[in-house]
């Protein structure tokens, strides 16, 4: 079989059915001479003629009636599988799969899934609230929301804001503890974190810098480790010490902020395959992301004049 022959066989049966060349070029989109010379390259693979000219059309020559009883039966399995292929592509097609850090997922992410599914009907959602950065191509992933480095260079999307990070400590240890005046007083409370602490985060600027060096060198001796950063919001709402967060998701859970003007401000990304862009759904789900995402801006870097998400939701935008 020579290449493009598989095309070539499905236009013989077109015009197998229609009894015109005229006719079946008209229900392929196709000119009448090039459906005609493309008849005319499978007898020339074939070696045999499978039409009749005659004025009112064609009709199948022997060589064409043996070809066409055997072509029915693979074009009938082809038309099934085309339908039960389709069928699995819309299941696919209406499935969004999305992977945030907990905190987004928790307070930013999970507010907005029923808005979701009000504005795209039939919509799935599978959501993996993750700190590891998760691959899109190995996850099947459609987005993913990355706070600082956005990773995978074959990605594509934009920055969408940042997430502000601060020192904060729960009600009861301030309740027993003065809170610290200066960073140089963290080495003098009880600190709750990883060796990573600040780290990992990219382009940051000088003073932020000073900041990360300052607390990693006050975490480095802290009595406590807690990973994931999740735990750490709970071990600080515990009473156990201060931790370095994200300011919306801590501020979210009542926790409380100390040193108010120390902090990293880490840029917030939305990223996905170019891949995915060929899906309708998808695109539109992107372009709704993107919007909820710059109104939350002000909320997300922790600046008091943010509106929390599940006020922007229930309002309808």
């Amino acid at each position: 079989m020579t290449n493009g022959s598989w095309d070539l066989y499905r236009l013989f049966f077109v015009v197998a059915e229609a009894g015109s060349v005229n006719r079946a070029a008209a229900m392929l989109g196709m000119s009448q001479p090039t459906l005609s010379r493309r008849i005319g390259d499978l007898e020339r693979s074939l070696g045999a003629p499978l039409f009749f000219r005659t004025p009112s059309g064609v009709r199948l020559t022997q060589e064409g009636e043996e070809l066409f009883s055997s072509a029915s039966a693979v074009h009938a399995t082809f038309q099934s599988f085309q339908r039960e292929f389709r069928g699995r592509m819309a299941a696919r097609s209406s499935l969004l799969k999305i992977s945030a850090t907990e905190g987004l997922t928790r307070h930013w992410l999970i507010p907005r899934v029923p808005q979701l599914r009000r504005r795209f009907p039939g919509l799935s959602i599978h959501v993996d609230a993750s700190v590891q950065q998760q691959s899109l191509a190995e996850s099947d992933l459609d987005f993913v929301i990355r706070i600082g480095d956005p990773g995978e260079l074959d990605l594509v999307g934009r920055r969408v804001g940042e997430v502000g990070f601060g020192i904060f400590a729960g009600a009861s240890y301030l309740a027993r503890r003065q809170p610290p005046a200066s960073l140089r007083d963290l080495c003098d409370h009880d600190l709750v974190g990883g060796a990573v602490g600040a780290s990992g985060f990219k382009s940051l600027r000088a003073n932020e810098s000073a900041f990360q060096r300052v607390w990693e060198g006050a975490v480095a001796a802290a009595g406590t480790r807690v990973h994931p950063r999740a735990a750490q919001h709970a071990a600080v709402a515990e009473g156990l010490g201060l931790s370095f967060l994200a300011t919306p998701f801590a501020e979210a859970e009542g926790l409380i902020r100390v040193l108010p003007n120390e902090g990293i401000f880490v840029d917030l990304w939305l990223l996905r395959r170019r891949e995915s862009d060929l899906r309708p759904l998808t695109r539109a789900v992107g372009r709704y992301l993107e919007q909820e995402l710059a109104a939350s801006q002000a909320w997300l870097a922790g600046r008091p004049e943010g509106t929390p998400p599940v006020t922007a939701v229930a309002a309808g935008r």
